[in-house]
């Protein structure tokens, strides 16, 4: 089979979903995981027994150095915005790669039901990381503290 032929035949399968594994590929991605917890070391396992309640958790890639540098790769794109009960999120293969001496300060903000952010809830400092054209950016969990809603205590808000 020559080779444009295989490559028609390859993408026309993905298209029709025959290969599950065909993702479109037009940069690189960030994948980022996160935990609830009390301010006295307590696991929160739902996301509304959070004081206040999280619905989603959303991700900040913000340039560090470079022609765009302090702008925000994340600004106002739904996929960067992920339901907190999850605990994962990961954007399409769509973010721009790092040059040389280019990084992206990656951040989470927990936000309510309307959208709105929690300035309550605290979140940790940035990371800087580099993004590779085709290859997924694993950041390390993000530990978001909350109180503990007065409703939920016991179960949700486990010890320590």
């Amino acid at each position: 089979m020559k080779k444009s032929t295989l490559a028609t035949t390859t993408v026309l399968a993905c298209l029709a979903g025959l290969i599950p594994a065909c993702v479109k590929i037009d940069g690189g991605s960030v994948e980022i995981s996160w935990v609830v917890i009390a301010p006295d070391g307590r696991g929160i396992t739902d996301c509304s027994c959070a004081d206040p309640a999280i619905a989603k958790v959303r991700l900040h890639l913000v340039w560090v150095g470079g022609a765009q540098d302090g702008v925000d790769a994340c600004a106002g794109q739904a996929q960067c915005d992920f339901p907190c009960q999850r605990q994962t999120g990961s954007t399409p293969f769509d973010i721009q790669p790092t040059q040389n001496g280019e990084m992206y300060s990656v951040s989470v903000e927990a936000l309510g039901a309307d959208g709105s952010p929690l300035a309550q809830v605290m979140t940790p400092a940035p990371i800087l990381r580099e993004v590779v054209f085709g290859q997924p950016t694993e950041v390390e969990a993000f530990a978001l503290v909350a109180s503990c809603s007065a409703a939920c205590n016991g179960s949700v808000c486990a010890s320590p």
